[in-house]
């Protein structure tokens, strides 16, 4: 059985099973109909999981922060994690424990890697 995205009109394959869940229609033609609000398609929502996400970019922003982190290590910053080691352990931890992180904020976790990485990078120097 074929079904019809309602929004789209294009062929709903892969989330077939959840046809009905998702008001017959695509996961990502339901989230911008229902889920993304007023924020601009290119925008990543406050929805968890914004298709939109990959969009929001970051890169560059991750970049400014490992320069600017370098920068005050070698400048001799008082970090609680100032050794690469403790740095890099504390890194994966953080990581590890980063949905606590958002929760405790009472934020979305990003869906955007770039910002977690970023937000990891600065919670390194202190994080134990």
């Amino acid at each position: 059985m074929e079904f019809e995205c309602r929004r789209c009109h294009r062929s709903v394959k892969i989330n077939a099973q959840r046809f009905e869940v998702f008001e017959r229609m695509h996961y990502v033609c339901f989230h911008y109909e229902f889920e993304h609000g007023e924020f601009d398609v290119d925008e990543e929502c406050t929805a968890r999981g914004c298709p939109s996400a990959s969009l929001a970019g970051g890169r560059d922003q991750v970049i400014e922060t490992a320069r600017s982190l370098a920068l005050e290590a070698a400048t001799g910053a008082a970090w609680t994690n100032a050794e690469l080691h403790e740095y890099l352990d504390a890194f994966a931890a953080w990581l590890a424990d980063s949905h606590g992180y958002y929760l405790n904020r009472r934020t979305v976790p990003p869906g955007n890697g770039w910002k977690v990485v970023n937000d990891a990078l600065k919670a390194a120097t202190v994080y134990e």
